[in-house]
């Protein structure tokens, strides 16, 4: 398949990785009965799955690709080929690679609806699947759950605690309010202020309907600490609707007023001009 790596390479690559994130999942991808695979390879190719004990192991059986160069190698019988494939994954459906995480507690990002409609898909950082019963809100949030069971594909949890959006810190019910005060923009409050940019540094009062790009966007705590000085928080104004109709305005006439032909357009009117003038001699040259 010229692939471009050993075994030794691969194992290399499998060890270092579980080595540095522990719990990783790894998945690999095997075509069996490739042209000239011998039972021996097979056979090496069998105990490097077992050896490893991959959660996920992609099996299929090689298809020749015309114009490929494997397509005009001498393949495998077929039935040599469904054979070897059926023989690897049942080695492979026999693993249990989630034993032993029962009452773990582990963090996951909760990301679709499982297939069953009922429960929800998240992943550890290891990308172990872990199916929890919740609300849809909980979808693209993060929580730490507490593992009650595993299957052979995923395990199941039940959650303890939903995790802000931006920290790793839990929400108690009782400052959830607090939180969401401190996190709003600065602009909730008509009578708080905004901080224009460093050429126009004078704040000026929220309106109603400012609180979206017009404003800065600066936590209402950093705003406290830092003061409204600080440029290295400050963000362009926004111009108001009368600013974008005067300057609108004034570019129209400015546009209106200096038209100028460049070299490029006088050729191109000259040339559309010549051309019209021959089609109309080449008309009357026929006609006659």
């Amino acid at each position: 398949m010229n692939r471009e790596y050993t075994v030794g390479e691969f194992r290399k690559v499998v060890d270092t990785l579980t080595e540095l994130v522990p719990g990783m999942q790894i998945a690999t991808d095997i075509i069996c009965g490739f042209p000239g695979e011998t039972d021996e390879d097979f056979a090496e190719t069998v105990n490097l799955i077992k050896e490893y004990k991959f959660s996920q192991v992609h099996i299929s059986q090689f298809y020749p690709r015309p114009g490929t160069p494997a397509a005009r190698m001498k393949k495998v019988a077929s039935n040599v080929v469904k054979k070897r494939s059926r023989e690897l994954t049942s080695v492979f459906e026999s693993f249990t690679p989630y034993n032993g995480m029962e009452e773990k507690i582990e963090r996951i990002w909760i990301t679709d609806i499982a297939t069953d409609q009922i429960h929800l898909v998240g992943h550890t950082k290891g990308y172990v699947q872990v199916l929890v019963v919740g609300p849809d809100s909980l979808l693209g949030s993060s929580a730490m759950v507490k593992i009650t069971s595993v299957g052979r594909w995923s395990v199941f949890g039940d959650v303890i605690e939903i995790l802000t959006e931006s920290s790793d810190i839990a929400i108690p019910s009782d400052d959830k309010d607090t939180i969401n005060k401190e996190r709003s923009s600065p602009c909730s409050n008509q009578e708080d202020a905004c901080v224009c940019s460093p050429a126009k540094s004078e704040p000026w009062a929220c309106e109603s309907d400012a609180c979206g790009s017009n404003c800065c966007n600066i936590a209402a705590n950093d705003l406290a600490q830092n003061g409204p000085t600080n440029t290295s928080l400050l963000l362009r104004r926004k111009p108001s609707p009368a600013m974008v109709e005067t300057e609108g305005n004034s570019n129209q006439k400015l546009a209106t007023g200096n038209v100028h032909w460049g070299l490029l357009d006088t050729a191109l009117i000259g040339g559309i001009f010549i051309s019209f003038l021959t089609i109309v001699a080449l008309f009357l040259y026929v006609g006659s």
